[in-house]
């Protein structure tokens, strides 16, 4: 089995907030692979002092260890346990209720030599190649399909000139409208302290046999 594993920091100047891994237990019994694309806060958030790489940390080790001790267990309930052990880790000292608590995407694999499952949360991709050579693409899609208003709020920006101050108006006004919709019915979800957010994701499986490949991918 070939495995590769390549992040860096988006900002040179920033911490990594991404999260990679990929377990193979000494049983021989499949494996698990890990991807996080942890949300980088806006300057001047407030409610938890723990950086997005803490919580990146704290929820893939989490991911990783259950994907392949707990095989009972749904990815779906791994992804709610793994929020739930994180939260619990700094829920006495920060406000886990803030919007812009520490959070991240997620994509979780667990395959053995019957199958192959699959779990994404939010905009990281996953990509699944067959026998065939075809590659599917596995979307959580529900940020970029946002609501209308939303949509053509970004569309006004985009056709602003850059640098303008008609532009920057604009820009917070899209942003305000996007964050009202993080983790809210009719909106976006992701990982951050609420378990009930791993029942949104995009879930299914493959037999073993008709997969070749998996690659899983941050939007950069």
């Amino acid at each position: 089995m070939r495995i590769e594993l390549a992040t860096e920091p988006g900002d040179p100047a920033r911490p990594n907030e991404d999260y990679a891994s990929v377990a193979l237990p000494a049983s021989g019994q499949g494996g698990s692979l890990v991807l996080l694309d942890g949300v980088t806060p806006p300057e001047g958030s407030v409610g938890c002092p723990h950086s997005v790489p803490w919580f990146t940390a704290r929820l893939g080790g989490a991911l990783g260890e259950l994907s392949v001790s707990r095989r009972d267990m749904t990815l779906t309930e791994v992804l709610a346990v793994g929020i739930t052990r994180t939260a619990e880790a700094h829920g006495s000292t920060c406000d886990l209720s803030h919007p812009r608590t520490p959070q991240a995407t997620v994509v979780l694999v667990r395959w053995d030599e019957e199958r192959v499952e699959h779990l994404v949360l939010s905009d990281s991709a996953l990509l699944i190649a067959g026998r065939d050579g075809e590659v599917t693409a596995i979307l959580d899609r529900r940020l970029a399909e946002l609501p209308p208003a939303v949509q053509a709020l970004r569309d006004q920006v985009r056709a602003l000139p850059r640098g303008s101050a008609e532009r920057d108006v604009a820009a917070r006004a899209y942003s305000a409208a996007v964050e009202a919709l993080r983790n809210a019915e009719d909106g976006f979800f992701t990982a951050a302290s609420d378990p009930s957010a791993a029942g949104r994701a995009v879930t299914g499986e493959l037999p073993r046999a008709d997969v070749t490949a998996v690659a899983a991918l941050t939007d950069g």
